[in-house]
């Protein structure tokens, strides 16, 4: 199929680095003009500055393989900000064609390997409570705000939600950290909710899995802690997303929990590197 989006407009949320910066450029090398949010206009995070990637970056890198890329700084826990950034896309454009819901502070404690990173497989009980608020607050709730605010313009071009959610929440182990877990299952949840009340007016909603993503963090791992053979590149996510924005059929998914590698598979996209990734689903589910 022909992946073009060409006068379609999307906003993408959390975009200065990792997956949300793989998915706005994934739209952009379509055609999409691309608004990128997050807390990191240009220069360095304060918080991780070893991350590295800006939202400026992000949108010369979208202009620069065909899209048109607008970087607007947001901190996603600010309801008013969050509002703001829907204002303007309304205001410049007069339409929204795809939400990629993304942003997300669960994995911050890792990032920094606080207290909350120290502890992430320790007993509840034993967890900070801040590692909950990370994966909620910076995370499940700012992804149904930005859908709250933003359903009125995709209700009018038909358009298409995608929350970024992962495999964890198909079951729970006892290792497993139970935030996190539930964090991931309620995204998939409220994706299928949205879908049901989006229904009669043809928006697409659905939950998207990446597999193992070569993201700057994962990238600073301690060598030997990822295998990285069956894994993907940040960008590879994007051009799930674009596949499923340029489907005419897309909204038959709506309500489904998607994996990138099985969009790769059926609509016959391949990594940067020309690879394929394969499903972990089986795995997770086992």
């Amino acid at each position: 199929m022909t992946t073009s989006l060409k006068g379609k407009v999307a906003l993408v949320t959390g975009a200065s680095r990792g997956i949300g910066r793989g998915v706005a450029l994934g739209l952009g090398e379509a055609g999409a003009t691309v608004y990128v949010t997050g807390r990191t206009l240009d220069g360095r995070s304060t918080r991780m500055p070893f991350l590295g990637g800006s939202l400026q970056e992000t949108a010369r890198d979208v202009t620069a393989l065909g899209g048109h890329g607008v970087a607007v700084q947001c901190d996603h826990t600010n309801d008013a900000q969050t509002k703001a950034v829907v204002d303007r896309v309304r205001e410049e454009h007069g339409r929204l064609d795809v939400l990629v819901n993304n942003v997300w502070g669960g994995y911050e404690g890792l990032h920094l390997w606080d207290e909350r990173g120290e502890k992430w497989s320790a007993p509840f009980w034993e967890q900070p409570t801040s590692v909950w608020d990370d994966m909620f607050t910076s995370g499940v709730r700012a992804h149904y705000v930005t859908s709250q605010l933003a359903a009125p313009l995709l209700v009018e071009a038909k358009g298409l939600i995608v929350g970024i959610s992962f495999f964890a929440a198909m079951r729970h182990k006892d290792t497993e950290n139970i935030p996190y877990f539930l964090a991931k299952s309620l995204s998939d949840r409220m994706a299928s909710a949205m879908a049901n009340h989006l229904r009669p007016h043809g928006v697409t909603s659905v939950a998207l899995y990446p597999g193992l993503v070569r993201t700057e963090g994962v990238l600073l791992a301690p060598e030997g802690a990822f295998d990285f053979t069956n894994s993907e590149s940040p960008q590879f996510i994007g051009r799930a997303v674009a596949a499923l924005a340029s489907d005419p059929r897309v909204f038959e998914k709506t309500g489904q929990v998607l994996v990138a590698a099985e969009l790769g598979e059926a609509y016959g996209f391949a990594d940067i590197d020309g690879k394929r990734s394969t499903s972990q689903r089986a795995d997770w589910q086992g």
